[in-house]
Protein backbone atom coordinates (compact mmCIF):
# COMPACT_ATOMS: atom_id res chain seq x y z
CA UNK A 1 0.00 0.00 0.00
CA UNK A 2 2.86 2.37 0.81
CA UNK A 3 4.31 1.93 -2.70
CA UNK A 4 0.92 2.67 -4.28
CA UNK A 5 0.61 5.89 -2.26
CA UNK A 6 4.13 6.98 -3.25
CA UNK A 7 3.35 6.28 -6.90
CA UNK A 8 0.02 8.12 -6.62
CA UNK A 9 1.79 11.15 -5.17
CA UNK A 10 4.33 11.04 -8.01
CA UNK A 11 1.56 10.84 -10.62
CA UNK A 12 -0.05 13.97 -9.17
CA UNK A 13 3.31 15.74 -9.23
CA UNK A 14 3.76 14.77 -12.87
CA UNK A 15 0.31 16.15 -13.69
CA UNK A 16 1.29 19.45 -12.07
CA UNK A 17 4.28 19.61 -14.43
CA UNK A 18 1.86 19.12 -17.35
CA UNK A 19 -0.29 21.98 -16.05
CA UNK A 20 2.79 24.22 -15.85
CA UNK A 21 3.49 23.52 -19.52
CA UNK A 22 -0.09 24.41 -20.44
CA UNK A 23 0.07 27.57 -18.32
CA UNK A 24 3.32 28.70 -19.96
CA UNK A 25 1.82 28.42 -23.43
CA UNK A 26 -1.44 30.11 -22.48
CA UNK A 27 0.49 33.02 -20.93
CA UNK A 28 2.85 33.11 -23.94
CA UNK A 29 5.91 32.48 -21.78
CA UNK A 30 6.90 29.85 -24.33
CA UNK A 31 5.41 28.98 -27.72
CA UNK A 32 3.74 25.78 -28.87
CA UNK A 33 6.49 25.35 -31.47
CA UNK A 34 9.12 25.16 -28.73
CA UNK A 35 7.72 21.79 -27.72
CA UNK A 36 9.40 20.13 -30.69
CA UNK A 37 12.78 21.57 -29.74
CA UNK A 38 12.34 20.51 -26.13
CA UNK A 39 11.46 17.00 -27.30
CA UNK A 40 14.64 16.74 -29.37
CA UNK A 41 16.74 17.89 -26.41
CA UNK A 42 15.06 15.41 -24.06
CA UNK A 43 15.51 12.45 -26.40
CA UNK A 44 19.04 13.20 -27.60
CA UNK A 45 20.59 14.63 -24.42
CA UNK A 46 18.61 14.12 -21.21
CA UNK A 47 17.45 10.56 -21.86
CA UNK A 48 20.93 9.54 -23.03
CA UNK A 49 22.47 10.90 -19.82
CA UNK A 50 19.84 9.17 -17.69
CA UNK A 51 20.38 5.79 -19.34
CA UNK A 52 24.16 5.89 -19.13
CA UNK A 53 24.09 7.17 -15.52
CA UNK A 54 21.84 4.29 -14.43
CA UNK A 55 24.50 1.76 -15.51
CA UNK A 56 27.37 3.33 -13.62
CA UNK A 57 27.19 0.99 -10.64
CA UNK A 58 29.02 -2.10 -9.29
CA UNK A 59 28.16 -5.21 -11.29
CA UNK A 60 26.17 -7.92 -9.52
CA UNK A 61 25.03 -11.25 -10.95
CA UNK A 62 21.51 -10.73 -9.65
CA UNK A 63 21.19 -7.39 -11.41
CA UNK A 64 22.67 -8.74 -14.64
CA UNK A 65 20.10 -11.55 -14.67
CA UNK A 66 17.48 -8.95 -13.84
CA UNK A 67 18.33 -7.01 -17.00
CA UNK A 68 17.86 -10.15 -19.09
CA UNK A 69 14.48 -10.78 -17.45
CA UNK A 70 13.46 -7.12 -17.89
CA UNK A 71 14.31 -7.25 -21.60
CA UNK A 72 12.38 -10.51 -22.03
CA UNK A 73 9.28 -9.17 -20.26
CA UNK A 74 9.40 -5.89 -22.20
CA UNK A 75 9.69 -7.75 -25.51
CA UNK A 76 6.79 -10.04 -24.51
CA UNK A 77 4.58 -7.09 -23.60
CA UNK A 78 5.20 -5.26 -26.86
CA UNK A 79 4.45 -8.40 -28.88
CA UNK A 80 1.18 -8.87 -26.96
CA UNK A 81 0.33 -5.17 -27.39
CA UNK A 82 0.95 -5.23 -31.15
CA UNK A 83 -1.23 -8.34 -31.60
CA UNK A 84 -3.98 -6.92 -29.37
CA UNK A 85 -3.98 -3.54 -31.13
CA UNK A 86 -4.40 -5.26 -34.50
CA UNK A 87 -7.49 -7.17 -33.34
CA UNK A 88 -9.03 -4.51 -31.10
CA UNK A 89 -8.53 -1.51 -33.41
CA UNK A 90 -9.89 -2.41 -36.82
CA UNK A 91 -8.38 -0.98 -39.98
CA UNK A 92 -10.57 1.70 -41.58
CA UNK A 93 -10.38 4.52 -44.13
CA UNK A 94 -9.81 7.08 -41.41
CA UNK A 95 -6.04 6.76 -40.77
CA UNK A 96 -6.60 7.78 -37.17
CA UNK A 97 -6.81 4.06 -36.44
CA UNK A 98 -3.02 3.96 -36.83
CA UNK A 99 -2.63 6.62 -34.14
CA UNK A 100 -5.01 4.64 -31.91
CA UNK A 101 -2.97 1.48 -32.37
CA UNK A 102 0.18 3.43 -31.57
CA UNK A 103 -1.45 4.83 -28.43
CA UNK A 104 -2.21 1.29 -27.25
CA UNK A 105 1.21 -0.21 -27.95
CA UNK A 106 3.48 2.62 -26.78
CA UNK A 107 3.40 3.93 -23.22
CA UNK A 108 5.08 6.93 -21.64
CA UNK A 109 7.58 4.53 -20.04
CA UNK A 110 10.51 6.94 -20.18
CA UNK A 111 9.26 10.42 -19.35
CA UNK A 112 6.58 9.31 -16.89
CA UNK A 113 7.57 5.74 -16.12
CA UNK A 114 11.01 6.39 -14.65
CA UNK A 115 9.96 8.60 -11.70
CA UNK A 116 7.04 6.27 -10.92
CA UNK A 117 9.27 3.19 -10.99
CA UNK A 118 11.80 5.00 -8.79
CA UNK A 119 9.03 5.81 -6.30
CA UNK A 120 7.91 2.17 -6.17
CA UNK A 121 11.22 0.28 -6.36
CA UNK A 122 14.03 2.75 -5.80
CA UNK A 123 17.24 3.27 -7.74
CA UNK A 124 17.44 -0.33 -8.97
CA UNK A 125 14.07 0.21 -10.64
CA UNK A 126 15.58 2.75 -13.02
CA UNK A 127 18.25 0.17 -13.87
CA UNK A 128 15.52 -2.23 -15.05
CA UNK A 129 13.35 0.51 -16.53
CA UNK A 130 16.14 1.38 -18.96
CA UNK A 131 15.98 -2.16 -20.36
CA UNK A 132 12.23 -1.67 -20.95
CA UNK A 133 12.85 1.70 -22.61
CA UNK A 134 15.45 0.15 -24.92
CA UNK A 135 12.95 -2.44 -26.17
CA UNK A 136 10.34 0.32 -26.48
CA UNK A 137 12.64 2.30 -28.78
CA UNK A 138 13.58 -0.70 -30.92
CA UNK A 139 9.90 -1.54 -31.46
CA UNK A 140 8.93 2.13 -31.94
CA UNK A 141 11.52 2.74 -34.65
CA UNK A 142 10.62 -0.47 -36.48
CA UNK A 143 6.96 -1.42 -35.97
CA UNK A 144 5.87 2.13 -35.09
CA UNK A 145 7.41 3.71 -38.17
CA UNK A 146 6.11 0.95 -40.44
CA UNK A 147 2.58 1.25 -39.03
CA UNK A 148 2.35 5.02 -39.48
CA UNK A 149 4.15 5.25 -42.81
CA UNK A 150 2.45 2.23 -44.34
CA UNK A 151 5.83 0.82 -45.41
CA UNK A 152 6.26 -2.95 -45.52
CA UNK A 153 9.81 -2.96 -44.20
CA UNK A 154 11.62 -0.85 -41.69
CA UNK A 155 14.87 1.08 -41.96
CA UNK A 156 17.38 -0.87 -39.87
CA UNK A 157 19.56 2.25 -39.68
CA UNK A 158 16.84 4.22 -37.84
CA UNK A 159 16.61 1.40 -35.27
CA UNK A 160 20.35 1.09 -34.68
CA UNK A 161 21.17 4.80 -34.44
CA UNK A 162 18.32 5.93 -32.17
CA UNK A 163 19.80 7.70 -29.11
CA UNK A 164 18.25 5.42 -26.46
CA UNK A 165 19.70 2.25 -27.98
CA UNK A 166 23.13 3.83 -28.37
CA UNK A 167 23.00 5.02 -24.75
CA UNK A 168 21.94 1.56 -23.56
CA UNK A 169 24.86 -0.01 -25.44
CA UNK A 170 27.35 2.46 -23.94
CA UNK A 171 25.88 2.03 -20.48
CA UNK A 172 25.89 -1.76 -20.69
CA UNK A 173 29.54 -1.76 -21.78
CA UNK A 174 30.44 0.50 -18.85
CA UNK A 175 28.50 -1.78 -16.50
CA UNK A 176 29.93 -5.10 -17.69
CA UNK A 177 33.53 -3.87 -18.01
CA UNK A 178 33.39 -1.69 -14.88
CA UNK A 179 35.31 1.08 -16.64
CA UNK A 180 36.06 3.76 -14.01
CA UNK A 181 34.18 6.99 -14.75
CA UNK A 182 35.43 10.27 -13.21
CA UNK A 183 33.14 11.69 -10.52
CA UNK A 184 32.82 14.97 -12.40
CA UNK A 185 31.29 13.13 -15.39
CA UNK A 186 29.03 11.04 -13.16
CA UNK A 187 27.77 14.19 -11.41
CA UNK A 188 27.18 15.93 -14.74
CA UNK A 189 25.23 12.96 -16.10
CA UNK A 190 23.18 12.83 -12.90
CA UNK A 191 22.35 16.53 -12.92
CA UNK A 192 21.17 16.42 -16.52
CA UNK A 193 19.24 13.18 -15.91
CA UNK A 194 17.34 14.85 -13.07
CA UNK A 195 15.79 17.20 -15.64
CA UNK A 196 14.01 14.29 -17.37
CA UNK A 197 10.65 14.25 -15.65
CA UNK A 198 10.04 18.00 -15.11
CA UNK A 199 11.05 19.05 -18.62
CA UNK A 200 9.45 16.04 -20.35
CA UNK A 201 6.09 16.53 -18.68
CA UNK A 202 6.17 20.31 -19.07
CA UNK A 203 6.80 19.64 -22.78
CA UNK A 204 3.79 17.30 -22.80
CA UNK A 205 1.78 20.20 -21.39
CA UNK A 206 3.04 22.40 -24.23
CA UNK A 207 1.63 19.90 -26.75
CA UNK A 208 -1.67 19.67 -24.89
CA UNK A 209 -2.13 23.44 -24.49
CA UNK A 210 -3.96 24.02 -27.76
CA UNK A 211 -6.22 20.98 -27.94
CA UNK A 212 -9.99 21.39 -27.78
CA UNK A 213 -10.79 19.99 -24.32
CA UNK A 214 -14.54 19.91 -24.93
CA UNK A 215 -14.29 17.72 -28.04
CA UNK A 216 -11.52 15.67 -26.43
CA UNK A 217 -13.52 14.59 -23.39
CA UNK A 218 -16.68 14.13 -25.47
CA UNK A 219 -15.00 11.66 -27.83
CA UNK A 220 -16.00 8.15 -26.70
CA UNK A 221 -13.46 6.58 -29.01
CA UNK A 222 -10.63 8.10 -26.95
CA UNK A 223 -12.00 6.46 -23.80
CA UNK A 224 -11.96 3.09 -25.56
CA UNK A 225 -8.32 3.52 -26.56
CA UNK A 226 -7.47 4.78 -23.07
CA UNK A 227 -9.13 1.76 -21.43
CA UNK A 228 -7.05 -0.58 -23.58
CA UNK A 229 -3.85 1.35 -22.77
CA UNK A 230 -4.38 1.80 -19.02
CA UNK A 231 -6.39 -1.26 -18.01
CA UNK A 232 -6.69 -4.13 -20.48
CA UNK A 233 -3.09 -4.52 -21.67
CA UNK A 234 -1.45 -4.01 -18.24
CA UNK A 235 -3.92 -6.53 -16.76
CA UNK A 236 -3.08 -9.07 -19.46
CA UNK A 237 0.62 -8.60 -18.72
CA UNK A 238 0.16 -8.79 -14.95
CA UNK A 239 -2.02 -11.91 -15.23
CA UNK A 240 0.54 -13.61 -17.45
CA UNK A 241 3.33 -12.77 -14.99
CA UNK A 242 1.23 -14.20 -12.15
CA UNK A 243 0.39 -17.40 -14.03
CA UNK A 244 4.03 -17.96 -14.99
CA UNK A 245 5.19 -17.21 -11.44
CA UNK A 246 7.84 -14.81 -12.75
CA UNK A 247 8.41 -13.15 -9.36
CA UNK A 248 9.81 -16.42 -8.00
CA UNK A 249 12.19 -17.13 -10.87
CA UNK A 250 15.16 -15.42 -9.25
CA UNK A 251 16.20 -13.20 -6.38
CA UNK A 252 15.02 -9.64 -7.02
CA UNK A 253 12.56 -10.70 -9.75
CA UNK A 254 9.78 -8.81 -7.95
CA UNK A 255 11.60 -5.52 -8.63
CA UNK A 256 11.88 -6.38 -12.32
CA UNK A 257 8.19 -7.26 -12.45
CA UNK A 258 7.16 -4.01 -10.74
CA UNK A 259 9.30 -1.95 -13.14
CA UNK A 260 7.75 -3.68 -16.15
CA UNK A 261 4.16 -3.49 -14.91
CA UNK A 262 4.44 0.25 -14.23
CA UNK A 263 6.17 0.73 -17.58
CA UNK A 264 3.33 -0.91 -19.49
CA UNK A 265 0.63 0.74 -17.32
CA UNK A 266 1.72 4.31 -18.14
CA UNK A 267 -0.44 6.55 -20.34
CA UNK A 268 0.10 6.96 -24.07
CA UNK A 269 3.58 8.02 -25.15
CA UNK A 270 4.43 11.49 -26.43
CA UNK A 271 5.48 9.72 -29.64
CA UNK A 272 1.84 9.43 -30.71
CA UNK A 273 1.85 13.19 -31.21
CA UNK A 274 5.36 13.61 -32.63
CA UNK A 275 5.40 10.72 -35.09
CA UNK A 276 2.00 11.37 -36.74
CA UNK A 277 3.01 14.98 -37.41
CA UNK A 278 6.19 13.71 -39.04
CA UNK A 279 4.13 11.57 -41.42
CA UNK A 280 1.51 14.21 -42.17
CA UNK A 281 -1.21 12.83 -39.88
CA UNK A 282 -3.37 14.36 -37.16
CA UNK A 283 -0.95 14.98 -34.31
CA UNK A 284 -3.69 16.73 -32.31
CA UNK A 285 -5.66 13.46 -32.10
CA UNK A 286 -2.60 11.87 -30.53
CA UNK A 287 -2.41 14.76 -28.06
CA UNK A 288 -6.05 14.19 -27.13
CA UNK A 289 -5.35 10.53 -26.34
CA UNK A 290 -2.35 11.59 -24.26
CA UNK A 291 -4.48 14.14 -22.35
CA UNK A 292 -7.22 11.68 -21.38
CA UNK A 293 -4.91 8.75 -20.64
CA UNK A 294 -2.55 10.92 -18.55
CA UNK A 295 -5.45 12.30 -16.50
CA UNK A 296 -7.00 8.88 -15.84
CA UNK A 297 -3.62 7.31 -15.06
CA UNK A 298 -3.71 9.27 -11.78
CA UNK A 299 -6.12 6.55 -10.66
CA UNK A 300 -5.06 3.52 -12.70
CA UNK A 301 -1.30 3.42 -12.05
CA UNK A 302 -1.52 3.45 -8.22
CA UNK A 303 -4.20 0.74 -8.49
CA UNK A 304 -1.93 -1.47 -10.62
CA UNK A 305 0.96 -0.84 -8.24
CA UNK A 306 -1.23 -1.99 -5.35
CA UNK A 307 -2.47 -5.07 -7.23
CA UNK A 308 1.08 -6.01 -8.24
CA UNK A 309 2.24 -5.78 -4.61
CA UNK A 310 -0.59 -8.07 -3.52
CA UNK A 311 0.04 -10.63 -6.26
CA UNK A 312 3.83 -10.79 -5.97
Amino acid sequence: MAEALLVGRQVLLIFLYVLIGIFCVKKKIITSESGKEFSKFIVTVIMVCLIIKSYIRPMETEHLLGIVLAIALAALFHIIAIIASTFLIKEREDVRYRIERMGIVYSNCGFMGIPLIYAAVGDIGIFYAVAYISIFNIVLWSHGVMMLSGEKKFNIKSVLINPALIAFTIGFIIYTTQIPIPNMIVDTLGSIADMNTPLAMITTGVFLANIDLKSTFANKRIYYVTALRLIILPMIMLTLIKVLGVSSWMSGASNVVMANVIGCACPAAASITLFPVKYGMDGEYGAQIIAVSTLLSIISIPVFTFITNIWL
